[in-house]
């Protein structure tokens, strides 16, 4: 399966996040460690980028991951990842919408969300699938003003932290 060419975005340029923008990622993700913090009880490691990049679920092949970056006149700005077909044919998940501290509170992440749900439907996908930390509530707040809704709640198993989340899901 090809993958279409990536949307626009007001203001902003995205592009697939490859090998020679990794210490640009790396770098986004160290300005971005309160989020991380927020979920695993510790900033990004020195390999953070690499990780985010090829880390995938069990039998889920990278083919159809996408670590999306978004540059705006101040260089990389927000970082998205997706999953196609997962964790089933025809959904989506997103596992991640980064937005640098310095950019957030002004609709970046909804222009992302809007220009990326087309394409996602031009892929076949009919749902895009999250999960909110309950520790959270802002992003909570965020997802359901964009259209997700609650379709239950689960334990979140990392390393260091167990996390309560609620699983949202956004029919496209």
């Amino acid at each position: 399966m090809t993958t279409p060419d990536l949307p626009a975005v007001e203001g902003a340029q995205l592009a697939l996040i490859s090998g020679s923008a990794v210490e640009e990622l790396q770098v986004l993700l160290e300005r971005c460690e309160d989020f991380e913090i927020l979920v695993t009880g510790h900033p990004p490691d020195l390999y953070a980028a690499q990780a985010l990049l090829t880390d995938a679920p069990p039998d889920h092949p990278l083919r159809d991951k996408f670590v999306i970056g978004v540059w705006t006149d101040q260089g990389l700005t927000a970082a998205v990842e997706l999953l196609r077909d997962f964790p089933e044919r025809h959904v989506w998940y997103l596992g991640l919408l980064l937005v640098a501290p310095e950019a957030r509170g002004q609709g970046l992440g909804e222009r992302i969300l809007a220009a990326l749900k087309p394409w996602i439907i031009n892929q076949e996908g009919r749902a895009l699938r999250l999960i909110v930390q309950d520790q959270n509530p802002a992003a909570l707040g965020f997802w359901t003003r964009q259209g997700f809704v609650v379709i239950g709640t689960a334990t979140q198993d990392l390393m260091d932290r167990t996390n309560q989340v609620t699983r949202l899901e956004l029919r496209l």
